[in-house]
């Protein structure tokens, strides 16, 4: 029994490495309707995003990996409801494929009724390395199925995002 245990805990382990998702990550997901958002990394970002940090050595952001390890989402804050500001919604993909010119083009469906989805398109004008600066504002709180499109690339992420507090009066 332990080694069916150790077993299931090496593939579950294997599964989130090789597609940044959790094991039964969009799969499992799919299946059961449940969406479950990407973990929040904290320490040193994957060694493909190194050039996104030209500039900055040390300069360290929460992140999360998308599917196929392919691009990665650095965090300034956490993700809140609407359009909030100061701070903003702001997010850093670093891709690990060439953006070739293309935009950054994101479908997010909302994991709870997926017939709302919010669509955006970011230019693929910023540098160093394959990055797009962009901001992921939300319309509710809840996990949110992201699809990523760039070049001839496709990856998903799944995103939690927050009830934005009321300003105090």
């Amino acid at each position: 029994m332990r080694t069916r245990v150790a077993a299931a805990a090496f593939v579950a382990a294997a599964v989130a490495f090789v597609t940044g998702f959790p094991a039964g990550g969009p799969t499992m997901a799919a299946a059961t309707g449940a969406c479950v958002p990407a973990p929040i990394l904290r320490g040193a970002p994957p060694p493909w995003t190194s050039s996104a940090w030209a500039d900055s050595p040390g300069f360290r952001l929460p992140y999360s990996v998308a599917s196929g390890r392919s691009a990665a989402a650095f965090f300034w804050v956490t993700l809140r409801a609407g359009s909030p500001t100061n701070p903003a919604n702001k997010v850093l993909w670093v891709m690990r494929y060439p953006r070739r010119g293309s935009p950054l083009r994101i479908s997010a469906r909302d994991g709870a009724k997926p017939a709302l989805t919010v669509r955006s398109s970011w230019p693929a004008d910023s540098s160093p390395g394959e990055i797009y600066p962009s901001y992921l504002n939300l319309p509710k709180p809840g996990c949110w199925r992201l699809t990523l499109r760039w070049s001839s690339h496709v990856a998903h992420l799944n995103v939690s995002v927050v009830r934005a507090k009321r300003p105090s009066s």
